[in-house]
């Protein structure tokens, strides 16, 4: 049996699985939390331990390998994902010299000297043709933001080198240096996306220096190979390939979506994606174009809403529970929010929600509320179908930018993330509002299948993209 080992290093879990080569089922798997954040961090910044993360990421690595056994001795390669847009500066001998800053951190929205945030005075300085060239416009939390936020406070270190989390764990599984696909390296914001290089002169204009940048490869080329120290640490085959990371996005996507040309992928986590693959760019407000896999391009409608903000209308009714009534509900209330989400009549008198709890990528500002509000439906069965209903429309909205790019083709949604998988009233909000039918993948760890896939790919198991569709079952 020949295996391949598929890595996710996620912002709340992180994942290895082993996949059998010649079915796709997963043999073994393992999760640890990534319980690496600092909480003593001022408001608005996100950062955290990378160090642990790496040590994390490693016993899960180890854990994995370990219930395989003997059958470890199978693994053929291993190929990796992660967290987008986020960084971490490291030394030559690859240790962090800074926290991991991760997509959450909100530095690139305070105002700079002129009383304007940093991200809009970034982009005003950049050309008028940016978001063609790089897919998108700067945000918060993007590698680039975080490099010339660092650079103004003199925090760049002497022949320091900027990572993704992924990255820096596929170089020290391999003690080789640091790399960058496409895929990650579009989620910084200043690469070209034609070229699938860094665009040097929105970098010059920033002051942001070239070389702190990741070189960008391919996932088809080698980090390098295991080595014996990992080996022996990790139980992993000493010398087998580790393939250039990609970003969780992507990787979710080939990990769910068996025909990109008719499939649509709807994945709700703690957010929302909606994306469909494109042999073109497009240009849309509130899309991103991101380089996807083996060419082309992925459309994403990015962090509207999702788990959040279901998980935000839960902490309303159990603080109505605590605050009002007294009560200390020993049990979560979402199984009983979708149970009574369910049961509401076609007929029923719905408010209008917008569950956009903590604003958007276009606008950092925007937040949730209902409308149309009467004594008649105040309550907490239509406030929680009111709030899926919105969801749903938000992820339509999603889908028409996409369609006016001039996507075509698109017949049916896959379903991705736990926000939806475990949530069939959500489902039966969005097929009402798509009129069409959602498939859920029977695999769970759909980013780190699509990194397994990525590995198969560069061992020569699969031939491509199309050979992959073979792995993925739906429900």
């Amino acid at each position: 049996m020949t295996l391949v080992l598929g890595i996710d290093i996620g912002t709340t879990t992180i994942t290895s699985i082993a996949v059998d080569a010649a079915s796709g089922a997963i043999v073994e798997r393992a999760t640890t939390s990534n319980d690496a954040k600092f909480n003593d961090r001022p408001a608005g910044r996100s950062e955290w331990d990378a160090n642990r993360i790496v040590t994390q990421a490693m016993q899960c690595v180890k854990d994995v390998v370990s219930r395989l056994g003997p059958k470890s001795s199978e693994i053929a390669g291993i190929g990796m994902t992660g967290q987008q847009h986020g960084m971490v500066l490291v030394d030559r001998q690859l240790d962090p010299v800074s926290p991991y800053i991760n997509w959450q951190d909100q530095r690139g929205n305070e105002l700079d000297s002129y009383g304007t945030p940093i991200v809009e005075s970034l982009c005003s300085r950049l050309s008028d043709d940016q978001y063609q060239r790089h897919g998108c416009y700067l945000r918060s939390g993007f590698m680039n933001v975080t490099l010339y936020c660092l650079a103004q406070q003199n925090l760049l270190p002497a022949e320091s080198r900027a990572a993704f989390i992924m990255d820096l764990v596929a170089s020290r599984l391999c003690d080789a240096p640091l790399v960058s696909d496409p895929t990650a390296a579009g989620s910084a914001g200043l690469l070209d996306i034609q070229s699938n290089r860094w665009d040097s002169n929105a970098l010059q204009t920033l002051g942001i220096p070239e070389e702190v940048l990741p070189e960008v490869r391919s996932v088809r080329d080698t980090v390098g190979n295991v080595t014996p120290e990992v080996a022996r640490d990790t139980g992993l085959p000493e010398g087998i390939p580790v393939f250039v990371p990609i970003g969780d996005n992507q990787a979710s996507f080939l990990g769910s979506v068996a025909n990109r040309h008719s499939q649509l992928a709807i994945n709700v986590g703690t957010g929302g994606q909606v994306s469909a693959y494109s042999d073109k760019t497009g240009e849309h407000a509130s899309l991103e174009v991101r380089p996807f896999p083996y060419g082309g391009f992925l459309l994403a409608n990015v962090g509207a809403c999702g788990g959040r903000s279901f998980a935000a209308l839960e902490s309303f009714f159990q603080a109505v529970a605590r605050d009002v009534f007294g009560m200390t509900p020993d049990e979560s209330a979402f199984e009983r929010m979708k149970e009574l989400a369910n049961n509401i009549s076609p007929d029923a008198p719905l408010p209008v929600c917008s569950p956009i709890f903590t604003g958007t990528r276009q606008d950092p500002t925007q937040r949730a509320s209902w409308s149309g509000l009467s004594p008649d439906n105040f309550t907490p069965a239509l406030m929680t179908r009111s709030l899926l209903e919105g969801m749903a429309s938000s992820f339509n909205e999603g889908f028409a930018a996409i369609l006016s790019c001039g996507v075509t083709g698109l017949q049916e949604i896959v379903g991705a993330g736990n926000g939806i998988r475990e949530n069939q009233v959500l489902q039966s909000c969005i097929e009402s509002q798509f009129n069409m039918q959602i498939r859920i993948p029977k695999q769970s760890e759909e980013a780190t299948f699509g990194a397994a896939i990525t590995a198969a790919i560069g061992c020569g198991i699969l031939n491509d993209l199309s050979d992959s569709s073979q792995w993925i079952h739906y429900d």
